[in-house]
């Protein structure tokens, strides 16, 4: 056995000679390449792991053609030490640590913003541990929906010595709500520091030479959320005025967060587990920030940065069936259409039939929404037995109007003693006349 490329650098005379009969056993197949497996390039790694593995047999062979897909890694963006940064939101929670993040990447000076200032609860920490690095800072008890208040803000920040480079907009209040229970009250409160503080810092800083203009926005804004329409709402605005200033060639990132694991609003009230079920798992913040590093130079206007499970989020909300999360969503049985199949039956069969397939339908609706299996579902239990709050009760009311045109209201389903007799309370709605 040999390799016959190494013949006219080894054995010229042998290889000048039987050129001719080799050229011909190999074009006839009686000389035959030794085995081997060829990985493309952008398999690398399973090669490897193969050989480390022995799972091959002969030869690993790595291909350049066709050529690999070669991934840009721009570098991460570092702060001017000598430039001022601006950063909204409590001087705590997720604003905070993007204040100690800016500091990591190289910014020495940081102008605080928060309505209350230094008296914010968690303010000490933070200030302690800038001090500590060696960071300039002040402190701006100030409402960033208040252009006077703001405007004030930005001229004492901004110095000869320490120009304002970069605004980081955190700022961000809660009140869920159902949609149907949302005042103009409870919308503006939500509104105000998101939105129009980020309206309100675009105009103030237009004319001024920056670097980096962050928006903090929400995976909510992409996926939506039930309880937080206003919320969303806020986030959604942020990403508009983003892509405004971007065709305006002002600079501007609007990052759509996951849940943050260690710090702000999931931490303070023990979501995360909670969350964890819905297919949102939380994630730390330095390793959610780590990631912003290599965004900040990539050129993207609107990005999200959050571990989704798909096969759980998709049941969160009739807007998670629309075309452009098709690429994203795993397989699903009904896949977010109306069951058709179903609606034949329960129109053609003896009342109890109905109820038995409905009930079969509905355990297998919630066991989707519950991330449980149909065993665990008795149709005969009381439904809070089973685990069923508010929030989910509001799926399970989205995915009886989708998969059944069942407008059942809330308060039946909260009022539904168990499966069978949502059931029975299904069944009269869908066979009941029409007024």
């Amino acid at each position: 056995m040999g390799d016959i490329n190494e013949l006219p650098t080894h054995h010229p005379e042998i290889a000048s000679e039987q050129r001719p009969e080799f050229t011909k056993r190999v074009h006839d197949g009686t000389y035959r390449p030794i085995l081997h497996h060829v990985y493309p390039a952008d398999r690398i790694t399973d090669a490897c792991e193969a050989l480390q593995h022995s799972r091959h047999i002969g030869k690993v062979v790595i291909s350049l053609d066709p050529p690999p897909h070669l991934e840009h890694h721009p570098t991460p963006m570092a702060m001017d030490p000598q430039a001022t940064y601006l950063v909204t939101g409590r001087l705590c929670g997720f604003g905070a640590a993007t204040a100690r993040w800016l500091t990591r990447r190289g910014a020495h000076h940081l102008a605080l913003v928060g309505r209350r200032g230094a008296d914010t609860p968690e303010a000490p920490a933070l200030l302690d541990e800038l001090r500590s690095a060696g960071v300039h800072f002040t402190l701006h008890a100030a409402d960033v929906s208040d252009m006077a208040a703001m405007r004030a803000v930005l001229d004492t920040v901004e110095t000869r010595e320490h120009p304002l480079r970069g605004v980081v907009h955190a700022a961000a209040v809660f009140d869920d709500v159902p949609l149907a229970e949302l005042t103009d009250e409870r919308l503006r409160r939500v509104l105000a520091p998101k939105a129009t503080g980020a309206a309100v810092l675009d105009e103030l800083t237009r004319h001024r030479d920056l670097t980096l203009f962050l928006l903090h926005s929400s995976v909510t804004g992409l996926i939506g959320n039930l309880h937080q329409s206003n919320y969303v709402a806020a986030n959604v605005f942020l990403e508009a005025l983003t892509r405004a200033r971007r065709r305006a060639g002002l600079p501007a990132l609007a990052v759509g967060w996951g849940p943050v694991a260690d710090t702000g609003h999931v931490a303070r009230h023990d979501m995360a587990a909670y969350l964890h079920t819905l297919g949102l798992p939380p994630l730390p913040a330095a390793e959610l920030l780590h990631l912003l590093g290599s965004l900040l130079p990539s050129g993207a206007d609107v990005a999200t940065l959050a571990e989704v499970d798909w096969s759980r989020v998709r049941h969160l909300g009739p807007a998670l069936s629309a075309p452009r999360f098709s690429p994203l969503l795993p397989p699903d049985a009904t896949d977010g259409r109306t069951d058709d199949t179903l609606l034949r039956q329960l129109a053609t069969t003896p009342p109890e039939t109905a109820i038995a397939l409905l009930t079969d339908a509905l355990t297998h609706t919630l066991a989707n929404i519950l991330q449980t299996t149909t065993d665990r579902l008795p149709p005969d239990r009381p439904l809070t037995q089973l685990g069923l709050d508010s929030l989910m009760g509001a799926e399970l009311m989205s995915a009886l109007q989708q998969r059944l045109h069942c407008d059942l209201p809330m308060l039946e389903i909260v009022n539904s003693t168990s499966l069978s007799d949502l059931a029975r309370r299904c069944l009269h709605r869908l066979t009941r006349p029409p007024r």
